[in-house]
């Protein structure tokens, strides 16, 4: 039965990804804090002034008027 049927043939491979390029890191840094700079232009109002991140107090801020849940 073997004499019948070929055995199946393998594509060629893929050629190699070329490697990544050299990171620039006195550039990115450059771009974070423009970036930075003008994400805290844009605050406007009492958002602006609420400074928590990850680290610190992530509870949301009431607004002091009271709820139906108290």
């Amino acid at each position: 039965m073997s004499s019948l049927f070929s055995p199946p043939s393998m594509p060629a491979p893929p050629p190699p990804p070329e490697p990544p390029a050299k990171v620039d890191y006195a550039r990115a840094e450059a771009l974070s804090e423009e970036a930075l700079k003008k994400e805290r232009s844009k605050r406007k109002g009492r958002g602006s002034t609420i400074v928590a991140g990850l680290a610190s107090d992530t509870t949301m801020p009431t607004s002091g008027t009271p709820t139906l849940l108290g």
